[in-house]
């Protein structure tokens, strides 16, 4: 007997390390996890309602980003900030903000106003150095950086966005604010 084939689609199918990810990112993002808190394999299975693989795969995947810290036999932690990590990441960063800014054209006419209408309303935020808007000026260059339909661009800002969002917090973070103003103007032009 054939299968029938299901008449409501769901969008695609996501692996479950992506969704533990996206869910330790925000927790570290927004505090929930914070810098320099130990990770406890256990207490994160049971908080995340997951087995210990996926957490393992979003560990790894977050230390690759910079944004946990591992010593084998010894701990696994939220990283601490770093100013230092904030200013590296932040150079690459706005390159790529740049790039996408630059051919925002090229973009889908859906990001292009999604990105132009958050950046509107962070601007002033950000020309006053709230640190939380600088953080969301980063989610609204990927709003338009996601409609470019270019799996690697995006998935390379998304790391680095991660590690500059974070550290942006850092006692010692510099951020250019005449920058991040001058982006957050362009792209409320889009």
């Amino acid at each position: 007997m054939p299968v029938p084939k299901s008449q409501t689609s769901q969008g695609p199918r996501r692996l479950l390390r992506d969704v533990v990810y996206e869910q330790m990112l925000g927790a570290i993002e927004n505090g929930t996890l914070e810098a320099g808190e130990r990770l406890n394999d256990d207490e994160l299975t049971s908080w995340l309602g997951v087995s210990r693989t996926p957490v393992r795969e979003a560990i790894a995947r977050l230390e690759s980003e910079g944004l946990v810290e591992m010593s084998a036999n010894r701990y696994t932690r939220v990283a601490s900030l770093s100013g230092t990590a904030h200013d590296e990441a932040a150079m690459l960063s706005a390159a790529l903000h740049a790039w996408a800014i630059e051919h925002g054209a090229e973009a889908t006419a859906d990001a292009r106003k999604s990105a132009a209408a958050a950046a509107s309303k962070l601007s002033a935020d950000v020309d006053a150095h709230d640190v939380e808007s600088y953080r969301g000026l980063q989610d609204a260059v990927a709003a338009l950086i996601a409609g470019f339909d270019n799996s690697l661009y995006t998935a390379t800002e998304a790391a680095v966005r991660g590690r500059v969002k974070f550290h942006a917090a850092a006692a010692d973070a510099t951020i250019d604010w005449d920058a991040a103003v001058a982006t957050a103007s362009a792209l409320a032009k889009i």
